[in-house]
């Protein structure tokens, strides 16, 4: 790849980000929500409004760890794929690795934190609007909008492993 230990340590840290971002992804959308629509009342039962209400409190918490944790990370990767990118490019043609695989899985983590702001923002907006600034009416829809969070949520487990299998390839040459 190249001979300095710096560039070798970063995209070594990022790949590791990227798999720990992957892994939180995985947790999310196939613990978290199940968890929090398991035995879901129907919509227009008694117990429906009180338990889309519990969801709608409960999400920030699920949330802020992302939001307060995993956003970072995911900068970091950005920050750090794109460093290696720069600096094996700047080897010319004697480098031993392919700066433009380490661009990509700078990209993709930018494709992460776009996809996070614009895709995902939204919908965890109304899952924290269930807390109590709703309408019965998307209190019916709770599941489907936890639902349709954790199939976005697939996104941020495809990009960062793609990243770090694309830089793993590219550290063990």
């Amino acid at each position: 790849m190249t001979d300095s230990l710096l560039v070798k340590a970063v995209a070594g840290t990022c790949i590791g980000f990227s798999f720990i971002l992957v892994g939180n992804a995985i947790t999310q959308t196939y613990m978290t929500i199940p968890a929090l629509v398991v035995d879901l009342p129907k919509p227009g039962t008694p117990e429906h409004t009180s338990r889309a209400r519990l969801i709608g409190k409960q999400w920030p918490l699920c949330w802020s760890v992302g939001n307060v944790f995993f956003r970072p990370i995911s900068t970091i990767g950005i920050l750090g794929y794109g460093y290696s990118a720069f600096n094996i490019y700047q080897e010319g043609p004697l480098a031993r690795a392919d700066w433009r695989v380490f661009a990509v899985a700078a990209a993709l983590h930018l494709t992460t934190v776009v996809h996070s702001a614009v895709n995902m923002q939204p919908i965890n907006d109304k899952l924290e609007a269930l807390a109590g600034r709703t309408s019965e009416k998307e209190l019916g829809q709770a599941e489907g909008i936890a639902r349709r969070w954790a199939s976005w949520n697939r996104v941020r487990m495809v990009t960062p492993v793609l990243a770090g299998a694309l830089a793993l390839s590219q550290l063990i040459q």
